[in-house]
C-alpha cells in the first residue's frame, strides 16, 4: 500500500494551481494589451519578427517626419512663387502704362514709385523663411538668401543648390528652388536679374523729366520683354515645385500602404487573437476553479487527516 505524503500532496497542489493562475494571469494580460508576447522566450522566432517590424517602425517615423517637413516647404515655396507671380504680373501692367506716349512725366513718376513699392516686396518674398527659420530660396544657406547694399541693389548670398531630404531607402526629394533659380533669366540673349530689372525700371521712371521721357518709354518698353522672361523663370519653377510635390504626395501614399501591410503583419505574429484568448481563459478559470474546489474539499476529509 502506498502512502501519501501531506506535505507533497500541498507541495503538488500548490504548484498545480500556481501554474494555472499564472497561465490565466499571461492570458489575461494578453487581452488587456492586445500583445501576446508577454516575454521573448513565449516565441523567440516571433519575438525576432516583431524586433524587426519595430525596427522597421522606427524608420517610417522618420520617413514620414522627412516627408510632411519636405511637402511644407514645397508647398510654402509654391505659394510664395505664385505671390511673385502675381506681383511680376502688376509690374508688366503698370510697364505698359509707363510705355505709352501719352503719360505724362508726373503719371510715370507715380508709376515708378509704384513699382519702386513692388520691387521692396519682391526683396521681402525673396528672403522668406521656411517652417525651421531658414532662407527658403537661399539653399543650405541659414542667413538671408538676399542681402541688400546702401544703393539697394540686391547680391544673392545663399548656396548654390537647395537642400535634399530622403524619404526613405533609395528615395530624396530636393524640397526647394534657390533665388537665381527662378529670379535669374535670360531676355534677348542676354542672361539678367528679375530684381535689378524691377529696380532699374522703377529708378528710371521716378526720374523721368520733359529731357528723359523718350528714355522712360524707351525703359518701359523693353522692361516688357525682360519681365515676360522672369514670369517665364518663375513658371518654369513653379512646374519643378509642383513636380516635386506630386512625388512627395506619391511617396506618402506609399508609405501609408507599407506602414499598414507591416502592422498587419505585426498583428498576425505578436498580437492577441481576442476570441481565442477568451476561450482559453474561460476554460482555464473553470479549471482552476475545479482546481481549487477539489483541493479544498480534499483537504477538509477526515481520511486525509491520517494518512502520511
Amino acid at each position: 500500500m502506498s502512502t501519501v505524503s501531506t506535505s507533497a500532496f500541498y507541495d503538488s497542489a500548490i504548484f498545480n494551481m500556481s501554474r494555472l493562475r499564472q497561465s490565466t494571469n499571461a492570458l489575461q494580460e494578453q487581452i488587456s494589451t492586445g500583445d501576446k508576447l508577454t516575454n521573448a522566450s513565449d516565441d523567440p522566432l516571433a519575438a525576432a519578427q516583431m524586433r524587426q517590424f519595430q525596427a522597421a517602425d522606427t524608420l517610417s517615423t522618420a520617413d514620414t517626419a522627412n516627408t510632411n517637413a519636405a511637402k511644407t516647404k514645397l508647398t510654402l515655396t509654391d505659394n510664395t512663387l505664385t505671390q511673385f507671380s502675381n506681383i511680376v504680373d502688376s509690374i508688366q501692367t503698370l510697364a505698359a502704362q509707363a510705355a505709352s506716349s501719352t503719360l505724362n512725366d508726373s503719371q510715370r513718376q507715380a508709376i515708378g514709385t509704384q513699382i519702386g513699392a513692388y520691387y521692396q516686396n519682391l526683396i521681402s518674398l525673396a528672403n522668406t523663411k521656411d517652417a525651421t527659420g531658414n532662407p527658403l530660396f537661399g539653399g543650405q544657406g541659414t542667413g538671408l538668401a538676399y542681402t541688400t547694399d546702401a544703393s539697394g541693389n540686391t547680391s544673392y548670398t545663399g548656396t548654390t543648390s537647395a537642400s535634399t531630404l530622403s524619404l526613405g531607402p533609395g528615395l530624396s526629394v530636393t524640397t526647394g528652388v534657390t533665388g537665381p533659380d527662378f529670379l535669374t533669366f535670360t531676355s534677348n540673349g542676354t542672361s539678367k536679374d528679375l530684381l535689378s530689372t524691377v529696380k532699374s525700371l522703377a529708378a528710371t521712371l521716378q526720374a523721368s523729366s520733359s529731357s528723359t521721357s523718350t528714355a522712360a518709354v524707351s525703359a518701359a518698353n523693353s522692361a516688357l520683354g525682360d519681365l515676360t522672361a522672369g514670369l517665364d523663370a518663375i513658371t518654369t519653377s513653379q512646374t519643378v515645385v509642383g513636380a516635386r510635390l506630386n512625388w512627395v504626395t506619391t511617396t506618402t501614399d506609399m508609405q501609408t500602404q507599407i506602414s499598414a501591410q507591416r502592422a498587419t503583419q505585426e498583428a498576425n505574429v505578436g498580437g492577441t487573437d481576442i476570441t481565442t484568448a477568451a476561450a482559453m481563459l474561460s476554460q482555464q478559470m473553470t479549471v482552476l476553479q475545479a482546481s481549487q474546489a477539489s483541493f479544498t474539499k480534499l483537504a477538509s476529509l477526515s481520511l486525509f487527516s491520517m494518512l502520511t
